[in-house]
């Protein structure tokens, strides 16, 4: 979507909402940002700070680390197995034997023996193994995807910050030059009042709106340090808000023009849906691993032997022996065990096959809010821009009418609350639709450095 041609036509400006091209207005809006510091940080800076140092996003890189070590785990099991065992003792010996002539009786005391073995192992039909190594492929994946689901919640939390923060310092400074004139516009009403020119009813009325006034400040000022310090969770550094000049909700990139288009590639690239298909199969290799429990097994085996002393009545002999061969073992029963666990497994997959089909109506409804929302967003952003040029020409004219003696210094000051009020929620719509331009792009898991730097420089443009 375009930007219009009223929008088009206007001059740039270094201020935090749109030029409109008339004098007084614009000096509003220049002091309304004049707190701002000149160079803000950037969405990309930010976002590559919190992948450094925000507390979740390391969790779930330990996380992804330990989902990575099952494959390691599986590949071993298919090498061959080495093992070597080693036995030192000094023993004491008494015994008694029968002969001809009755009992005989010996004592061996502090004698040395010694055993040593090395056994080697390979599997050579172990369909568990094989079941392990693919359903190890696949947890491998699914932390993968975990990592970038992540991403996605570390970009959409830093978005929401930004945004709150970028809002309430409009806010801030908004309520504060509105609290001025609101106490400027009541001290005239006192006066008049004084003079016989007004009501009580009119000084209590401003009095009201004053004290409204001085209630915005006040909260705008909470959020705005709210928001400072969950920025601060999220970079571990003092960041500047980022500007949301002019109509920045048309200047955002957008991947797909439609609705339809774009929940199409989201079912088919959103990380999370990605990895509950990746559940999908490490449930179906779960199954494979349990079927094979009724399968044989053989083992290639090779060892090697060395004793010494060894046993009671072979003291002071010594053995050497090697083996090589292959072992098969037979399932015959296991008490119903296999089955169950058959069972549990096929109970586990379709679990895992109905929490896709929930993730991907959960997605679908979602996307739907968060496309309406972004629509939404711009078109409150458009009106707010229109309503800014149109209190441009009521300023204009409520200065020229004072010099023609037709309007007065309160026509121009509740003018100029309009237009403070024009300019938050302008800064209010921008924002709200830069939270849902992130929550589409999450969708897509389309929230990384590249797509933020591409915003930054949408939202610099003037």
């Amino acid at each position: 979507m375009g930007l219009t041609a009223q929008h088009q036509a206007q001059p740039s400006s270094k201020v935090q909402a749109i030029s409109i091209g008339r004098a007084a207005l614009a000096s509003l809006s220049f002091s309304l940002v004049a707190a701002w510091p000149v160079h803000a940080e950037s969405l990309a800076r930010d976002f590559i700070k919190g992948l450094e140092r925000d507390h979740e996003y390391q969790s779930a890189i330990a996380q992804r680390d330990a989902g990575l070590e099952p494959l390691e785990q599986a590949r071993a099991a298919l090498l061959p197995q080495i093992s070597a065992s080693a036995q030192r003792s000094i023993n004491d010996t008494d015994s008694r034997s029968q002969s001809t002539i009755g009992p005989v009786d010996r004592s061996f005391d502090n004698y040395p023996s010694l055993s040593a073995s090395l056994q080697i192992r390979q599997a050579l039909f172990r369909p568990k193994i094989w079941a392990s190594l693919s359903q190890a492929k696949a947890q491998a994946e699914y932390a993968q995807l975990n990592l970038l689901g992540a991403q996605q919640d570390l970009a959409l939390r830093l978005l929401g910050v930004h945004a709150e923060l970028a809002a309430t310092s409009v806010t801030v400074a908004s309520a504060s030059q509105s609290l001025a004139i609101q106490q400027r516009m009541s001290e005239q009403i006192r006066r008049q009042f004084q003079a016989g020119d007004g009501t009580r009813a009119d000084v209590e009325v401003m009095q009201a709106r004053q004290a409204q006034a001085q209630s915005q400040l006040a909260e705008a000022q909470l959020q705005l340090e709210n928001a400072k310090v969950a920025l601060y969770q999220i970079t571990a550094s003092a960041t500047d808000p980022i500007r949301l000049t002019g109509i920045a909700a048309l200047r955002l990139p957008l991947m797909h023009a439609n609705f339809a288009r774009w929940l199409e590639a989201s079912l088919e690239q959103n990380p999370l849906i990605r990895a509950q298909e990746a559940a999908i199969k490490i449930a179906q290799e779960e199954l494979s691993k349990a079927q094979s429990e009724h399968m044989p097994t053989a083992d290639l085996f090779a060892g090697r032997s060395r004793s010494k002393s060894a046993m009671d009545n072979t003291i002071g002999t010594e053995f050497r022996s090697s083996q090589i061969g292959v072992q098969l073992s037979v399932p015959i029963y296991a008490g119903g065990a296999v089955n169950s666990l058959i069972r549990q497994a096929l109970a586990n997959l379709r679990k895992a096959q109905s929490d896709l089909s929930a993730s991907q109506s959960r997605l679908t409804v979602q996307l739907d809010r968060d496309w309406r929302s972004f629509e939404s967003a711009r078109t409150e952003a458009q009106a707010q821009a229109r309503q800014l040029q149109a209190l441009a020409v009521v300023l204009e004219s409520t200065q020229r009418g004072q010099k023609a003696g037709i309007f007065t210094r309160m026509d121009e000051d509740q003018a100029q609350v309009q237009a403070l009020a024009a300019q938050r929620d302008l800064a209010r719509a921008n924002a709200r639709a830069l939270v849902s331009w992130g929550r589409l792009m999450a969708g897509l898991g389309g929230l990384s450095v590249s797509s933020l730097e591409q915003a930054d420089q949408a939202l610099l443009k003037p």
